[in-house]
């Protein structure tokens, strides 16, 4: 599934700061489960041009990533990396690529709000980790008044073709962009228990790792605020472990 025509160079967001997004993964997840965790297979859903990917297989055994379109970086990460591997595919193939049970770490990072079905998404994700491997999921909260992937207030609290037509009628250029639909922290919290994945909030843990990457530290009656208040946060970030068995 590789080899098919390459897409462009980069999506939309660009390239930027993925050394730092993906030091603060990884320091997410050591701060999160206090153990080395950079051994084993390690996957990245959704991983776009493979930015993250590339950075994060420095670091860890080997490395996969897996997105809708191939991208024109993927050769290069790959000649640079040789435990990495990309594949063109959707959560509907992992288990097809990779195996059943074969992960020990899986990177879901700000994609569950574009695909079709994120409970089936995360029933993906539940089917390639091993007993005992750990997801980092992060995304938007649907309550956080600023969509994230626009910078509108309140467009996502609307019906879509609505808010895209007003988005229009406003002189936003930025209209056709605005497809990703997120959730809240209650739903998300049933969709894990649901795919069998059991959940830990640890958006203070990634904030402590962004810190950690300017050699600065988050003051720990900040983070347990931070965590505390995680339904109404901006975004999310879980740390999941696996189930024994998906509901």
């Amino acid at each position: 599934m590789t080899d098919v025509a390459q897409t462009t160079v980069d999506p939309r967001w660009g390239p930027c700061d993925r050394d730092k997004k993906a030091k603060a993964i990884l320091g997410t997840l050591q701060l999160h489960c206090g153990r080395d965790l950079k051994n084993g297979l390690w996957l990245d859903i959704g991983c776009g041009s493979g930015g993250i990917a590339a950075k994060l297989a420095c670091h860890v055994e080997k490395m996969v990533g897996v997105d809708p379109e191939p991208w024109e970086r993927w050769a290069a990460y790959r000649q640079q990396q040789p435990n990495l591997a990309f594949h063109a595919g959707t959560y509907h193939d992992l288990e097809n690529l990779l195996g059943r049970d074969s992960c020990d770490v899986v990177i879901c990072n700000q994609v569950y709000e574009h695909v079709d079905k994120p409970e089936a998404l995360l029933r993906a994700v539940h089917g390639v980790l091993k007993l005992g491997g750990i997801c980092y999921f992060a995304g938007p909260n649907l309550l956080w008044p600023i969509e994230p992937h626009v910078f509108w207030p309140f467009v996502h609290w609307l019906p879509r073709a609505f808010a895209q037509r007003a988005m229009r009628a406003l002189g936003s250029r930025h209209s056709a962009e605005f497809d990703a639909y997120s959730t809240h922290y209650w739903r998300l919290r049933r969709w894990f228990r649901d795919a069998g994945l059991v959940p830990h909030n640890a958006i203070a843990a990634r904030i402590e790792a962004g810190f950690a990457v300017r050699g600065k530290r988050l003051p720990g009656w900040l983070a347990a605020m931070v965590d505390a208040t995680a339904g109404i946060s901006p975004g999310f970030v879980f740390v999941l472990s696996k189930a024994t068995i998906a509901n």
